[in-house]
């Protein structure tokens, strides 16, 4: 992410938690929300037309070499698919870390 990206999300949630009416700070953080959402879909179009940019005339397997992924994974992202479903699930709940349990509604099946 570059510098000045970052300093300005930054700026921008700093300003929108200093909004003191909380109907007002709703609707601009979803307002915030959408934006950056709409950036994100700009930039997966953008990854799409870059690698299928360098499939031309290339196996799938030199396309990931040249991005640091695999050749399946490049081929994902040049038809617009995300990742794996189990690299997203590989995540730890949130409050592992904290030593929490990660699941008080399912008894232990030891």
């Amino acid at each position: 992410m570059t510098e000045a990206l970052t300093s300005a999300i930054e700026s921008e949630t700093g300003r929108l938690a200093g909004i003191t009416d909380p109907v007002e700070r709703f609707h601009a953080v979803r307002e915030f929300r959408q934006e950056l959402a709409h950036g994100d879909r700009r930039g997966k179009e953008l990854e799409q037309a870059v690698v299928s940019e360098l499939k031309e005339g290339r196996p799938w397997r030199a396309v990931g070499e040249l991005l640091g992924v695999s050749g399946s994974r490049a081929e994902q992202i040049a038809k617009g698919r995300g990742p794996l479903r189990h690299a997203v699930e590989s995540t730890p709940p949130a409050g592992a870390a904290e030593g929490q349990s990660t699941d008080t509604d399912t008894p232990d099946q030891s």
